[in-house]
């Protein structure tokens, strides 16, 4: 299982702290400009040097996280990415998404191809089930833009459910977590979050319910899912910020 050292950043009036199994100590200023990237439907602005200082700080989650997955990343995303990306812009701009989140997500789920199929039957570059495809008027999940625009539309729908007194960036990881797992499950996390006198609108306090939900499971293939659904919040995350850096000064 991927490595959940970097999962997640909150910022404190004291500070800037990784809520995880233990705490790893990394500059202020670097946790504070990944904090910022890539946490909101916007892309934030840096000069050349604070880029490069944020290139750096990415080269070290990549490494926290999957060190051998930054090469593969940046192949498919030259190789592939070009040819969906309009389809993600298209996407992103009949939605409230940036299209290199939709990109993101897209990745986490296919790596960019478009007869991607899964062993449970979901398929196409936003790996799209038969149910959701039929829910938001997809008739052919291999095709990529009926796939992207399926997802996207799904995504933004779970975005709608939740409640307008989250937070932006913590919706985001929210529905993201719910696109995999289900928003049966992200609503019972929350619910338990406030049975425990946590705050439900924090993506940190939901993943760690998440975690503890998980632990708790009679049923084992239960207890993977809802950690693959962390570390996809996660992976997502990573890829997310990457392509911002990376495509902040590409004609892409």
């Amino acid at each position: 299982m991927i490595n959940r050292k970097l999962l997640f950043i909150i910022t404190h009036p004291r500070g800037v702290f990784f809520v995880l199994n233990k705490i790893r100590l990394v500059s202020f200023f670097g946790l504070l400009v990944i904090a910022l990237l890539g946490l909101d439907n916007s892309v934030v602005s840096f000069n050349s040097n604070n880029t490069i200082y944020l290139e750096e700080e990415l080269n070290l989650l990549w490494k926290e996280q999957d060190p051998a997955g930054k090469e593969i990343f940046v192949a498919r995303m030259n190789q592939r990415l070009p040819e969906w990306v309009n389809l993600f812009k298209e996407a992103a701009s009949q939605t409230d998404q940036h299209w290199t989140l939709l990109a993101a997500i897209s990745y986490q789920e296919s790596h960019w191809n478009p007869k991607a199929i899964s062993k449970t039957g979901v398929r196409g570059l936003m790996m799209l089930t038969q149910k959701t495809a039929k829910e938001v008027g997809i008739t052919k999940r291999t095709d990529p833009k009926q796939s992207v625009m399926g997802g996207s539309i799904y995504f933004q729908s779970l975005l709608e459910r939740l409640p307008e007194s989250i937070p932006r960036q913590d919706k985001l990881w929210m529905a993201i977590a719910a696109y995999n797992l289900g928003f049966s499950y992200l609503k019972e996390a929350r619910k338990k979050t406030l049975n425990a006198n946590g705050n439900a609108n924090s993506w940190t306090e939901i993943c760690n319910t998440l975690i503890l939900m998980a632990k708790e499971e009679d049923d084992p293939s239960m207890t993977i899912r809802i950690n693959e659904a962390v570390d996809y919040v996660q992976n997502i995350q990573l890829y997310y910020r990457t392509l911002s850096v990376i495509k902040r000064n590409s004609s892409i």
